[in-house]
């Protein structure tokens, strides 16, 4: 069946589930996923899971909040009644075993971490694709790829216990990831670099793709890496690339071109010539169009067990199918950039909940010059004020090298399974680019207003600043609600690694949670549109005010720092530090209390080549002290490479746990192994299996959960 579930508490609290119980609390029926999923926000319990179930009523799909799971319907009451008052219309139900076990399956895999994709090298994806990390500042060492893992993964904030993220059980973990290429960002600054002759600034964007795994754009940034050094006069060094170039990619179109720079740069060194206007031809136009198709089956089982209670059943069976496609076309006048992500989910279990993703469809033009660009469609964005995915359009214009005019335009889209456009909530702003200055700065000024039903929902300035070099990076953003006069975001991160290769990072995120606007004063009333709202008899400053009630301020820092031993093996650790803060009682609805400062210690140590070269090992501990609980883990991630054509990339996890809100205790063990084939440069098949054992010492009984997954498919790069 559909089923939603709560990561709450850096996704550890999923393992609370009370399977011995049959009740829960029925919050509230919305029409909206999106509201449903606020709701979800608003619950302050830790100890039980949230979570949606969808039915279909004459035809209209309806988005159910429950809160799970308790033995007796009189136990399920005592936690409703604390909730009365902001849910005065809930009421308390029994639940059939799949949609309990569905609840717990999901939560169960969204604590585990996501497979590593093909050619990351264990490195997690990145959420926000235009957020520096860290990993930008690291050198060409064995262990540059090392260092990047828990920078992503730790030094980058972790998500706070609120708001509560909310994932669909249907969702393959290989297509979560939505957020836009962030290397193709890069390559198109790179490009822009190379029009302005700005070659330095070009060299260095080209080495940051380098620096990644083997990607879509390693082959072109390689070449014109090249292209860039002639262009400065370093024939020697254009040489060197080239035949790197090749030695890496001796096959192909794209290789003899390269063969031609060389002996063209060579001919024009040793006699040189002049080329008059009327004989000089121009390079014919022609489309480029590469992309990418996977496929992988998904199967879940889980069983539970308690003294008087076992049962077992298939909670996933599906087939994902996912296909990317970039085409760019190089004229005289005009380069053009289309690009598509999405895909298509079978399910084996309910075909009803099979679905179609659309997660980017855009066109982008700009003229050779760069002077003009417009980017028009499904597309995702972080910078110019805007809040993620969007239909609609940004266009700029540059007024010189060092400033650019941008406006934007669009209907916010909050999943890539809604595949029409919501033309009740529209936003448009403008923008500047600044820089680059002195090579290394660049800065962004937004103003930007998004309306919902006319009715006022966000009006923010604020802006951002980059700065990039050999060893040193750091990125600010600001984002300031003019109409509430308040600060919505405030974030930095930064990294510095000194002459003896020791990098140290540091992150601070202070924001609103949710982000501050007047939709999200509709929380817990009862109705689904502000205007529905409004006719209820609220002023808008009331609900304005409300919207402020409903949001509570985050914080949370993160400070690192990577120390190398030798070139093969380092250890890094990082700590965290977060605080939720409260949300205020107003309009029938109860504020409840945020947390204590949580803190998080991680420690790490990564060795490189250990017994064969190329493979990797990681051992980590993590101990937590949080609000309702206090926890240590141990991680254990490794890759080894059979041959040229095989890894083996065996995982392990465990944690014990002592929660301090109801005097329980809980352990879990979680092993997996992953295999990848790469039958051709270009394709390669992948396997992983894994599993979870849990034990939790209820208050007066024990529950034992096994759950076990397999992971099969492939990928083709074309």
């Amino acid at each position: 069946m559909p089923s939603y579930a709560a990561d709450q508490v850096l996704g550890a609290e999923s393992s609370a589930i009370q399977m011995s119980g049959r009740y829960a609390i029925h919050v509230a029926s919305l029409l909206k996923q999106s509201d449903a999923e606020k709701v979800i926000r608003e619950l302050p319990f830790k100890s039980h899971p949230a979570y949606i179930t969808t039915s279909i009523v004459k035809n209209t799909t309806w988005y159910r909040v429950r809160i799970g799971f308790f033995p007796t319907a009189k136990d399920a009451e005592v936690l409703a009644n604390s909730i009365r008052n902001r849910h005065p219309d809930l009421w308390i139900t029994k639940v059939a075993n799949s949609e309990r076990l569905a609840a717990f399956t999901e939560a169960t895999r969204l604590s585990t971490p996501p497979p590593i994709k093909a050619g990351e090298d264990l490195i997690e994806p990145e959420s926000a694709e235009n957020l520096p990390t860290a990993g930008e500042a690291s050198t060409t060492k064995p262990l540059a790829q090392a260092n990047n893992t828990e920078r992503t993964t730790s030094s980058t904030p972790p998500t706070p216990s609120k708001p509560i993220t909310v994932i669909s059980s249907s969702r393959s973990p290989q297509s979560t990831s939505e957020s836009d290429d962030p290397l193709e960002k890069i390559m198109i600054q790179a490009e822009q670099s190379m029009i302005a002759q700005e070659y330095d600034r070009a060299i260095q964007l080209y080495t940051k793709i380098l620096r990644e795994p083997e990607n879509q754009h390693s082959r072109q940034a390689l070449e014109f890496t090249g292209v860039a050094r002639e262009r400065k006069g370093q024939q020697a060094q254009a040489k060197a690339v080239w035949d790197q170039y090749l030695e890496t990619y001796p096959d192909g179109a794209d290789a003899l071109r390269v063969r031609q720079r060389i002996t063209a740069m060579i001919t024009a060194a040793d006699t040189p010539t002049e080329r008059t206007k009327s004989t000089a031809r121009k390079q014919p136009s022609r489309w480029d169009v590469y992309g990418g198709i996977s496929q992988f089956y998904r199967r879940d089982e889980f069983s539970t067990e308690t003294e008087d209670f076992k049962t077992s059943s298939v909670n996933r069976e599906a087939l994902s199918n996912d296909l990317y496609l970039t085409g760019r076309y190089r004229g005289d006048e005009y380069d053009i950039r289309t690009r598509f992500s999405g895909g298509y989910e079978e399910d084996f279990l309910d075909e009803g909940e099979s679905e179609t993703r659309i997660s980017t469809l855009y066109i982008d033009l700009q003229d050779k010059q760069a002077t003009n660009t417009l980017r028009l469609g499904r597309q995702s964005s972080s910078s110019g004020g805007v809040l993620g995915r969007f239909d609609g359009f940004v266009a700029g214009h540059s007024l010189n090298e060092t400033i650019k005019l941008n406006a934007v335009a669009g209907f916010p889209v909050d999943s890539s399974t809604y595949n029409e456009i919501n033309q009740d909530r529209w936003f448009y702003g403008l923008n500047v680019d600044l820089g680059t200055f002195n090579d290394a700065w660049d800065y962004n000024l937004f103003i930007i207003e998004q309306r919902n039903e006319d009715i006022l929902d966000r009006r923010a300035v604020g802006g951002e600043v980059r700065y990039f070099q050999p060893g040193r990076t750091l990125f600010t953003l600001l984002d300031y609600d003019i109409s509430y006069n308040e600060l919505n975001t405030l974030f930095a991160l930064g990294s510095w690694t000194n002459k003896k290769d020791q990098t140290f990072n540091l992150s601070v995120d202070y924001r609103f949670s949710p982000v501050l606007m007047t939709t999200t004063a509709i929380q817990s009333q009862s109705v689904n549109t502000l205007s529905e709202l409004l006719a209820k008899g609220i002023t808008e400053d009331e609900a304005r005010q409300y919207a402020l009630d409903r949001t509570t301020r985050s914080f949370t820092t993160t400070l690192g720092m990577v120390q190398p031993i030798t070139d093969d093996f380092q250890v890094s650790g990082d700590l965290t530090v977060t605080k939720q803060g409260d949300s205020e009682t107003s309009g029938g609805v109860e504020g409840f209390e945020g947390t204590d400062y949580e803190y998080s210690l991680f420690i790490q140590a990564i060795g490189n080549n250990l017994i064969k070269q190329g493979d990797l090992g990681i051992v980590g501990i993590r101990l937590t002290d949080a609000t309702t609980s206090q926890r240590i883990g141990l991680t254990f991630n490794s890759r080894y490479p059979v041959n040229d054509k095989l890894r083996i990339n065996p995982r392990f996890q465990t944690e014990f746990r002592e929660n301090t809100d109801d005097s329980t205790s809980q352990w879990y063990v979680r092993p997996s192994v992953r295999f990848e084939y790469r039958w051709t440069r270009k394709t390669r098949f992948e396997f992983e299996t894994g599993g979870e054992i849990s034990n939790r010492e209820l208050t007066d009984d024990t529950s034992e959960t096994n759950s076990y997954y397999i992971n099969l498919g492939y990928r083709h790069d074309f």
